[in-house]
């Protein structure tokens, strides 16, 4: 299975005069091409700075990157994880736009050193201090060292607040909608290289932070299936909490444990239709997922009680992408315990196995891709058809945890 890496655009002065004339002669067409379903509007380019600057913003969407590019007006050098660049379609836009690819879930010295060539070349540079597209619009938890970054590259940070992408492309739909987004670039501050950094972080998330709760900061959209998708991020039914039960039709979400049936709005909303399904939010319905989980962590009680199984996975597919081409392994089923991942196929054969303390991250990379990253370097992949990863990400996450403590 190939997987095609795209060598990054290397940051000369030559290279900078292509990329602007690029950026020059796409931005409008793709404005232009945006403008039929997604128009792109923006306020605060007159305080860009002239020379080099740090862009860092939420993330939501696939085509942030490119929104951000327009309402700069110039090109943005982006980070870019390697599974992007390495995408033949993707990688080749983000190659020709100069992306830089960086390793995730880990410090990348030479991204590092990239955006600082393209910073002492005048360039913007850009960042996503998630590390990744939220599900429901409210800030993910920042990676750790960007405010490393920041005190490195000493040039203005700009703030970027990218409003109503949450809605238009929500990280777990299948299908994108219509509707307009809007870019604020927000007031640049320098920092000194002995800035406390517990202070820069915590400027950075207040800047960024959008109140979900107020409609100024939303748009009109219209789409259809608006529900396909939601049970990934939705991976337990918000009223009797059964694991992955959710299933979805359209524009409505049933259980199939307690029948309660939910109507999805272009606001992110559900209304409660019957099985006693109270009406509430995306959002709202994430966080008491997420709170019940803090005190389940397993997915059948007695099963952990006896055998001391967390969880089981449907069959799935498992990919060794630790280099440039993925290799598969096979397909098998996920099993946790508290000190060790294992997947094994159908007829017993152990495919592999992690003890959870070699774990560095896991985490969800693509939709339905679940990635695991060790000690050793080692990187897979499981690709779930139906099963949300998130919760196999928040569960292992949380048990490997409780062996560092």
């Amino acid at each position: 299975m190939q997987r095609h890496r795209h060598r990054h655009t290397e940051p000369t002065l030559e290279n900078r005069i292509r990329l602007d004339r690029a950026t020059t002669i796409f931005r409008p067409l793709v404005r232009l091409g945006f403008s039929g379903t997604i128009p792109v509007t923006f306020e605060g380019r007159e305080l860009l700075p002239d020379g080099p600057g740090l862009i860092l913003s939420n993330h939501a969407s696939l085509f942030d990157p490119g929104m951000t590019i327009i309402a700069a007006g110039r090109a943005i050098n982006f980070l870019a994880t390697a599974a992007a660049m390495q995408d033949p379609i993707m990688g080749r836009v983000l190659r020709k736009f100069g992306g830089v690819p960086k390793k995730k879930f880990t410090t990348d010295v030479g991204s590092i050193r990239l955006l600082k060539k393209w910073c002492d070349l005048g360039n913007l540079v850009g960042s996503y201090p998630e590390g990744e597209r939220n599900w429901d619009g409210e800030l993910l938890p920042f990676v750790p060292g960007i405010e490393a970054l920041v005190r490195l590259l000493k040039v203005p940070v700009i703030p970027t607040r990218i409003l109503n992408a949450d809605r238009v492309m929500p990280r777990w739909a299948t299908k994108r909608r219509s509707g307009r987004v809007h870019i604020q670039l927000l007031p640049p501050r320098t920092f000194e290289r002995r800035a406390d950094p517990k202070m820069i972080r915590a400027w950075i998330r207040d800047q960024l932070s959008i109140d979900q709760r107020d409609e100024a900061n939303h748009f009109p959209v219209r789409g259809t299936r608006l529900a396909e998708g939601l049970e990934n991020p939705l991976f337990r039914c918000p009223r009797c909490f059964a694991w992955n039960s959710l299933v979805p039709d359209g524009d409505e979400i049933r259980c199939r444990e307690c029948t309660a049936t939910w109507r999805v709005d272009t606001h992110n909303r559900l209304h409660g239709v019957s099985g006693r399904a109270q009406s509430t939010t995306i959002v709202a319905a994430r966080l008491a997922v997420r709170e019940r989980t803090e005190t389940e962590r397993c997915t059948d009680l007695r099963r952990f009680e006896r055998d001391g199984i967390i969880a089981e996975s449907e069959p799935a597919k498992l990919l060794d992408i630790s280099g440039d081409n993925a290799k598969l392994i096979g397909h098998g089923r996920m099993i946790l315990t508290r000190e060790r991942l294992r997947v094994i196929d159908r007829h017993g054969t152990e495919l592999l196995s992690l003890d959870l303390d070699e774990l560095l991250v896991a985490a969800v990379e693509i939709t339905r891709r679940l990635i695991f990253r060790t000690r050793e370097h080692s990187v897979f992949e499981v690709v779930l058809p139906r099963e949300s990863p998130l919760a196999w990400s928040d569960l292992t996450e949380y048990w490997r945890a409780q062996l560092g403590d």
